[in-house]
């Protein structure tokens, strides 16, 4: 079980955040491993997404379902996916807030069930794993964002994806084993040396997988 709560703040009004977490060309460039995101009916979406955990990879053919949805404020998403890695299903909210100084506040909540291969991986890279895709999810949607506000402000059209490209599968599992050593260092309090050592390590075995099972 998977289990992920936390908060994200953007330097943008909270029409501007809504418009981008339900547009799928947006969604395809921000989430890590993102290979398709359609739309296939009024509030259901179809993808493919490549996901890396550890040294499990592959690629889950999925949907999500939007319910409760409370244009700009927020819905409740349920999701599905499987592929030779295994399975997964969970559910989440998403909750919009304006704050007083014109930024927007976006409260995330869900969990998932994972079987199969990835789910041996064990419940602390799992558990790393989907904070550092979470982080880095909402760090390029707010790339995406910035771009497109700065366009209106200048009066001109904002292209939907400017300045911004999706990470490649090499970024994606760097950042992951950054915050895989970042959580090992919090819990282990072990020296920056040693975490500079296992960072390498975990870099080192990420790209060997992906070397020999892309």
């Amino acid at each position: 079980m998977v289990r992920l709560e936390g908060s994200y703040t953007f330097d943008a009004p909270q029409q501007a955040v809504w418009e981008a977490i339900l547009d799928p060309a947006v969604l395809t460039k921000v989430l890590p491993g993102a290979e398709k995101l359609e739309q296939v009916a009024e509030n259901e979406y179809a993808g493919v997404i490549d996901i890396r955990v550890g040294p499990v990879q592959g690629t889950f053919q999925g949907r999500i379902n939007l319910t409760e949805v409370d244009p700009p404020n927020g819905y409740h998403m349920e999701m599905e996916g499987q592929g030779r890695p295994g399975y997964v299903r969970g559910e989440g909210d998403i909750r919009l807030e304006s704050a007083s100084d014109g930024r927007t506040v976006m409260h995330y909540s869900g969990q998932a069930q994972l079987s199969g291969r990835i789910a041996s991986v064990g419940q602390r890279l799992i558990d790393s794993t989907a904070r550092s895709l979470t982080r880095q999810a909402l760090e390029n949607l707010d790339r995406i964002i910035q771009a497109r506000v700065r366009a209106e402000t200048a009066g001109e059209e904002a292209p939907p994806m400017p300045e911004v490209e999706a990470p490649t599968v090499t970024q994606v599992a760097t950042e992951v084993a950054k915050d895989v050593v970042k959580d090992v260092v919090r819990e282990s309090r072990i020296t920056p040396q040693t975490a500079i050592l296992v960072l390498l390590a975990v870099i080192a075995v990420l790209l060997l997988w992906w070397l020999l099972f892309r």
